[in-house]
């Protein structure tokens, strides 16, 4: 994460300098000293030759030079040449040629040396910067805006240009930033785009290996805020949180599609990709780290020199969702997690493999959790050297301390199992449950269609009516017969003596 952190840092810097508010009084000088301070604060190592020249402060030979300490690798970005221009009204504007070299270098003991240049090129870039030392906003946008690697050299491949080549196309874009300074380094950011598109191509000049990668996200959206503190180690992520450091964000697309092409030991292999829009939120501070992600009306083709036919697969919506605790605490923290496949469909082909006869029903299938929660760490799960001394003394995370089952659903070939539940765990007790501290709620579960989907189970071989008997007295056991025709519910209960209960009819 540490890594990812500082790239993405720098990327960003990178981005916003590729990007009006209420004005004040700023110069080129506090512009180019904030970036200065940003990064140095952040463990960047900074040099630039400056020339100022009436109101144009130009950056000369820009080095960034990254550390990696756990690979003991130093990455430095290189930019050639930019300038900062003062305006009559107290603004200023950040000019970058239209087309401008990025050298990448990387060195280090346990790193292949890597030597390559990511050529930025604009039309009608503009970047504004306002507002005063205390707080800056920039605001960005471009016609064009494109990043193709255009040299690449790797310590066992000198020339590795024409083996390699990654292009990245923004069209359309435009974005606002805020940074405001005070006890900590508070930012939004607002960001559009057109269109992003990308392509990735590879081959082996050695052998006949090679792939190709390409897609389109459209209608591209992404916001964002957070606070830093001003002095942090950017190495130490749990340090960071505890100093303060949060953020959330969300980047959303109305359509995507995606290509991806490969070859290797005499196999081919081909993916397609498309959906009707998407979406990625994220949020993280020293207590909790949350993901959400979702993909509307997607679609999956793959074919395949190891398989018989080509594979599709579509779903309606797929969605993932959870927030975890990442904090020592005392108390018991909040925690979920969601996820929903619905109107998943397989094609016919894929059907055929278990069901050539179409015995069963290929209606599109629903698979859906949601649950929520509250839990007890005993570490810090960003702290290397707690989840080491967790992981060598074999002693559990944490506490579970209770667990709500909001909805469960599962509705595929014909039947349906639905579900909701409560309940809460008693830690001291360690020994009713084979070591897992001791559940007492209830649940309640209804299920439709079960006799019908054994009864075709047997027609086509897959389960004997022997075995078909035994899950229909199991079925009998744990439930009662429902409203409707074949239909079953059952309400699970376990109580404070640890007793396990299905309909009043004790089980343990």
């Amino acid at each position: 994460m540490t890594r990812y952190f500082r790239y993405g840092s720098c990327a960003a810097l990178i981005c916003s300098l590729s990007a009006p508010a209420a004005y004040a009084d700023l110069t080129a000088q506090d512009v180019w000293q904030e970036w200065n301070s940003y990064l140095t604060s952040t463990g960047y190592d900074v040099t630039a030759d400056t020339e100022t020249s009436g109101d144009t402060l130009t950056l000369s030979n820009l080095k960034l030079m990254i550390p990696v300490p756990e690979d003991d690798t130093v990455v430095t970005l290189g930019i050639p040449s930019m300038a900062l221009v003062e305006n009559d009204d107290g603004t200023v504007n950040a000019v970058f040629p239209a087309s401008l070299p990025i050298s990448v270098e990387v060195q280090g003991s346990d790193t292949e040396e890597l030597d390559a240049v990511v050529t930025m090129t604009h039309s009608n870039g503009k970047m504004l910067i306002s507002g005063d030392p205390s707080q800056y906003t920039y605001v960005h946008s471009s016609d064009t805006l494109d990043f193709e690697l255009t040299s690449l050299s790797i310590e066992d491949e000198p020339d590795a240009s024409d083996a390699i080549k990654a292009k990245f196309s923004v069209k359309g874009s435009n974005g606002e930033s805020t940074i405001a300074l005070a006890d900590m380094r508070s930012f939004t950011q607002d960001y559009k785009a057109d269109s992003l598109s990308y392509d990735l191509t590879f081959s082996d000049p050695d052998s006949t290996d090679a792939g190709s990668f390409k897609g389109e996200l459209s209608g591209l959206s992404m916001n964002g805020s957070g606070e830093m503190p001003i002095e942090f180690d950017n190495s130490d992520m749990a340090a960071m949180l505890a100093a303060g450091f949060e953020m959330k964000g969300n980047m959303s697309y109305s359509a995507g599609n995606s290509d991806l092409q490969g070859s290797g030991d005499g196999q081919e292999f081909s993916a397609t990709t498309s959906s009707q829009g998407g979406s990625v939120a994220v949020q993280m501070d020293s207590t909790n780290i949350g993901y959400d992600l979702k993909g509307q009306n997607t679609t999956v083709a793959v074919t395949a020199s190891e398989l018989p036919f080509p594979v599709s697969i579509e779903a309606a919506q797929a969605a993932l969702s959870f927030l975890l605790p990442v904090a020592k605490t005392d108390d018991p923290q909040d925690f979920s997690f969601a996820m929903n496949l619905q109107d998943f469909k397989m094609s016919d082909m894929l059907w055929n493999l278990f069901d050539p006869q179409g015995t069963l029903p290929r209606d599109p299938a629903t698979v859906s959790i949601d649950t929520t929660g509250k839990a007890t760490l005993a570490f810090d799960m960003l702290d290397p050297e707690a989840a080491m001394q967790m992981e060598t003394q074999g002693t559990p995370p944490g506490e579970l301390n209770e667990i709500d089952i909001n909805n469960l659903l599962v509705s595929m070939v014909g039947a349906k199992l639905e579900g909701q539940g409560s309940f809460t765990f008693d830690n001291s007790d360690l020994e009713s449950f084979g070591g897992a501290p001791r559940p007492q709620g209830e649940m309640d579960l209804s299920l439709t269609g079960a006799n019908g989907l054994l009864d075709k189970l047997i027609e086509m071989g897959f389960v004997s009516s022997q075995d078909a008997m035994g899950a229909r007295m199991m079925m009998g056991m744990l439930a009662v017969p429902g409203e409707g025709p074949d239909s079953l519910k059952s309400k699970i209960e376990i109580n404070e003596q640890g007793q396990i209960l299905a309909n009043g009819q004790r089980l343990k």
